[in-house]
């Protein structure tokens, strides 16, 4: 069983976090809230950015206030910003969701993003960008990465559950899709379309410089 406190349900945009964190805590029997959720309830939203077409959030305000005292009744906590929001000292375990790129791809066209944000969200899942924030904040004791791609919610949230109370043991396999976004045409021309063909982009993607933080 792992120690008490907040399951963080973290990932990349249209990884299925909000419906995985909801039936997690039907599973556990608890409150389920997003981390845009809990800052309206927490009056943390500071505005909407147009540009971005996100809400800004005050997570280092949030994450203060939580390490004071968790919010009465949440055990479970979705969004992309878990690892910026979810202290420590609060996390009993955080499930980091990956998915194919190719998969996201089609979510984000459905959602009406622009090249832009589809590149730097696509790149960000294929470096494992929220993986590495993850386990730089939490550790390895506390991490447990999962491959959503093609699978039903509720298997996904079972398994996470069946990895809190100590029945499946934590995997992290660093999932890698930057090959796929070098072999696939339409991923290859929307994330690296600086680059000539003659060189090798997965390799450009990788080198220190070109990482985010």
């Amino acid at each position: 069983m792992t120690r008490p406190g907040i399951v963080g349900v973290a990932g990349a945009p249209a990884t299925g976090k909000k419906t995985v964190g909801g039936k997690l805590a039907e599973l556990v029997g608890c409150r389920h809230a997003t981390v845009l959720e809990l800052a309206s309830e927490m009056g943390l939203v500071l505005g909407y950015d147009e540009g971005s077409s996100e809400y800004l959030v005050d997570v280092d305000s949030m994450r203060s206030r939580m390490e004071l005292e968790p919010p009465p009744g949440l055990c479970v906590l979705s969004g992309v910003l878990v690892p910026s929001a979810l202290p420590e000292s609060r996390a009993s375990l955080v499930a980091v969701l990956r998915a194919s790129p190719g998969i996201l791809l089609r979510r984000y066209v459905e959602r009406g993003y622009g090249a832009d944000k589809m590149r730097d969200n696509l790149l960000a899942e294929a470096l494992g960008v929220t993986l590495d924030e993850a386990l730089r904040i939490y550790g390895e004791k506390l991490v447990h990465e999962v491959d959503s791609t093609g699978r039903d919610p509720g298997s996904i949230a079972a398994e996470i559950y069946d990895v809190l109370a100590g029945s499946r043991p934590r995997s992290i396999s660093r999932l890698d899709w930057l090959d796929l976004c070098e072999r696939d045409e339409e991923l290859r021309a929307l994330c690296f379309p600086e680059l000539p063909d003659g060189l090798d982009r997965a390799t450009a993607a990788r080198s220190p410089g070109n990482r985010r933080s």
